[in-house]
Parts: C-alpha cells; structure tokens; sequence
C-alpha cells in the first residue's frame, strides 16, 4: 500500500521529463507534439513486466462517452489516451496562440481567426470517433447478435463473503453458500447452461480436494442439474521431481523431500456426458504486485517470506501457459477466455484469450478488498473497456460485486446489486472473428515508442555537439 501510495505516483513524471528534455534541446513544438507519444509510449511500458499495474490508463476514462470510444477497437485503450492527450496539447497550442490572460476573450477570434487549423483538428477529434462508433454500435447491437449467433444462458453467483475472513472460516460452507444460491438460479432458470463463481470460490479446503483435484461432490451436483461450472480455485501443485521445481517452491507438508507450490486457478467442470473434459485448469498469469506475489521473486528468493502475509495463500505461482477453457453441454460448446482479477487491467494480455478463438470472456475476481470505495466499479468499468477492444460479451463474477455482463459495445446488460448475495442470469451470444486490435495488438504503442526513440535521440545528439 505505502508503494502504491507514495512511490507510484512519480512514475508519472516520467513522460514529463522526456517533454522538458526535449523542449530543451529540440524546442517546445517538438515536445508538444511528442507529448502524445511519450504519454502513450509510457502506459504502454507501464502495463509491462511484473511490478506493472496499468490501473490508471487515461483512455479508460472514456468508458461513460459511449459513441465516442468505440475506435479502441483499433487502436487498443491506447487511443484514447493518445487523443485525450493530443486534445489537451491542441487547447493549449490555441490558448498560447491567444493571450486570454491579458485580453479580453473573443471567441471569433480565438476559434476562428487565430486557430482555424487547431479548432479544425479538436473537430475532428470529437466527430471522427462519434461517427466511427454511432456505425459500430449498430453492428453489435444485442437484439441483433441473439439473432444471428449461437448463445449461452450464463449465470453469475455473487456469495459476498468478508475477503479477510475467508481464508480462515470453513471452505466447505463457503461452497455450500455457492451451491444454494446456485440452486434457487436454476430453478428460475431452469435452462441454464453455465454458472460462474469468482476468484478463489473454492479455497483452500483439504489436500484431497486442493491437491488431489478430487471434485466427486461437484461432479455429482452439476450432473444432477445439467449445468456447466467455471470457478475460481485455489489448486496446490507438489513437483514429482523436486529437481525441476522453481526455486520459489516450498517444502511440501506431507513429505518435505518434494516441492510444492499454490496457484490462484480457474477451474471449469463439465457434466455428463461431457465429463471427459474435467478438469479444465488455467492457471492466473498476471499477480498482483507484492501482494499475491514478489516481483521477480526467483531472482530474490531470500525475500519471498517477507511478502507471505496471513490473507489467503499469497507468494501464488506464475502460471506458464495461457490458454481457454472448453465448454461443451447442452449440445453446445463454446471456448471461454478465464481472466482472472488484475489480469482484466492488461490490454493485450485479454486480447490474446479472443485470438485464440475464445467466443466468450469471463472475468473472475474479489473486489472485496476494496470494501465501500469506488475501486470496485473501476474494475468493472476497465472490464467494459476489454469488452469494446475484443469484441466479446463479458460475464463478470465478482466475490462481493460488481459483477454483471457487458455487451460488446460496453455497455451493461444486466448488474448485481453491490454488497448482496445473489445469482443472476443472462443469454450471451457467442461470437467470432477479430477486432483490428485483436488482430494487430498494441500496434499504437510500438509506434509511438518508435518516434519518441527517435525524438529523444534526436535531442541526446544536438545536446552532445553543444556541448
């Protein structure tokens, strides 16, 4: 918290020191116009690497500006901030134009006399993406796609269960929570095909069922139902070769010869007589820094006790591969994206589950950590961004909110009451093919990237032969 607090907020300087390099050496329009890249180039480096957390992304705050976002499903979130910060350099470009400080302000002159051409880029900027995204919003219109494409009824369980007890009351009652709640949505919806459970739903409960991967009772109940089931799951991994372990594992608890190490997990179950499937894990790739796990920590092994704090398991493995999870019941099937909490912040990570052919994304997640602040509907919203970039319909299942589904226009189909235990229920479409950003990835940021290299090393020679 002190890191996030104190020391995260001067990373922002950043992009500010390459602008004053800059304008030193190259002059103030070459660091204006670099601005936008060096903004853009920044997020991107920020989003990077295992210390990352892009929760800040500026292009994120367009989410509400409904029409007017929807191009990110080209340029990635990353165009959003490029354009809001090239809006901000072209009013400032008009305001240095016109010294409003010291005349009285005219505004034929200010918008039309002195600053045609900047009010003619600030038009742009606004029209372009609102015509752009009025054309878009039509194509994915919800009535149409439930029309045109095979569906999904979905439904979401919210346990709203206290985040700093759940480590220490019994998991068992934890999932029989879920199971109830579950249990009054499929009599409501007796035509569900799939129900989601959050982050860690099912947490640490024995060694048979956590290690073992004995799911019997599960199996049974989802039989009994008809009904797909895709869970957060706390899994213990013991190495039958110690040799091989990473060196950030631990002695096992059984036999202190072998090594073991807990995953933050996604778990998928299929009933009968799609069983053959069982069980589907995918394992969480991006933690978050410090607190599920120290960056780096094969490197500084020494230190990795220091951060195995006493909520839920912590110092979690990095899972190595990221792949979907295949659902198939009910004569359908469909591949399903888990992205696991943080890992919702991370643009290009998402974007990866939809090019390897996910027709639905899922986010599963305990928000509860932020307890009544406004962190939860954040996170909600960044997961309405991924929506728009992929594509996809999202079914987000949060511990004690928000959880929902959003369309892949962003918008919200239907929302959990927040701080409530609840179930919920949709049809989602499943679709296909991929968005340019998909397709190309941060393509944006690589550019940009490119010129501020070019920018920077431009002024490191004109500074060398001053001197």
């Amino acid at each position: 918290g002190i890191v996030v607090w104190l020391a995260h907020p001067f990373v922002f300087m950043l992009p500010f020191v390459a602008y004053f390099f800059i304008k030193k050496h190259l002059g103030k329009n070459y660091a204006l116009a670099g601005f936008p890249f060096f903004w853009v180039t920044f997020e991107w480096l920020h989003s990077l690497g295992e210390v990352s957390f892009p929760w800040l992304t500026i292009g994120t705050t367009q989410i509400y500006n409904h029409y007017w976002t929807q191009f990110i499903d080209i340029t990635g979130v990353w165009g959003g901030s490029f354009l809001i910060v090239l809006t901000n350099v072209v009013i400032y470009k008009m305001i240095q134009n016109n010294n409003i400080y010291s005349e009285k302000l005219n505004f034929v002159n200010f918008f039309l006399k002195k600053n045609i051409r900047f009010s003619i880029a600030l038009l742009l900027i606004i029209i372009l993406p609102v015509l752009y995204g009025y054309f878009k919003i039509q194509e994915f219109d919800h009535t149409k796609l439930l029309k045109e494409n095979k569906t999904l009824n979905v439904g979401v369980i919210q346990p709203n269960i206290d985040p700093w007890q759940k480590w220490a009351s019994d998991g068992f009652k934890q999932i029989e929570l879920h199971q109830a709640l579950q249990d009054s949505l499929v009599k409501a919806h007796p035509d569900l095909d799939l129900c989601i459970w959050s982050e860690t739903a099912i947490p640490s409960v024995s060694i048979s069922l956590n290690q073992g991967h004995n799911y019997t009772f599960l199996q049974d109940w989802l039989d009994l139902h008809k009904v797909s089931l895709l869970t957060g799951f706390s899994e213990y991994h013991v190495y039958e070769d110690s040799e091989k372990a990473p060196v950030t594992a631990r002695a096992w608890v059984l036999d202190s010869a072998l090594r073991w190490e807990p995953f933050n997990a996604a778990l998928l179950l299929n009933p009968k007589p799609n069983e053959q499937l069982n069980p589907q894990l995918y394992r969480k790739m991006r933690l978050t820094p410090f607190a599920e796990r120290l960056p780096y920590a094969e490197k500084f092994t020494f230190a990795q006790k220091w951060f195995q704090w006493g909520i839920g398991i912590s110092s979690w493995g990095i899972g190595n591969e990221q792949h979907n999870l295949k659902f198939q019941n009910n004569g359908k099937n469909a591949d399903i994206g888990s992205v696991i909490c943080i890992e919702s912040i991370y643009p290009r990570f998402v974007s990866r589950f939809t090019q390897k052919g996910a027709g639905l994304l899922v986010v599963i997640t305990n928000d509860g950590w932020y307890d009544f602040t406004i962190g939860p509907e954040q996170h909600y919203q960044i997961a309405a961004v991924r929506a728009i970039e992929n594509r996809r319909y999202i079914a987000r299942a949060a511990n004690t909110g928000v959880s929902g589904f959003i369309t892949p226009t962003g918008i919200s189909l239907l929302k959990a009451k927040h701080y409530e235990p609840t179930a919920i229920a949709t049809t989602l479409p499943i679709l296909t093919g991929e968005s340019l950003y998909v397709q190309y990835g941060d393509w944006l940021p690589l550019v940009s990237f490119f010129i501020s290299i070019l920018l920077l090393t431009a002024a490191l020679i004109y500074r060398m032969q001053r001197k």
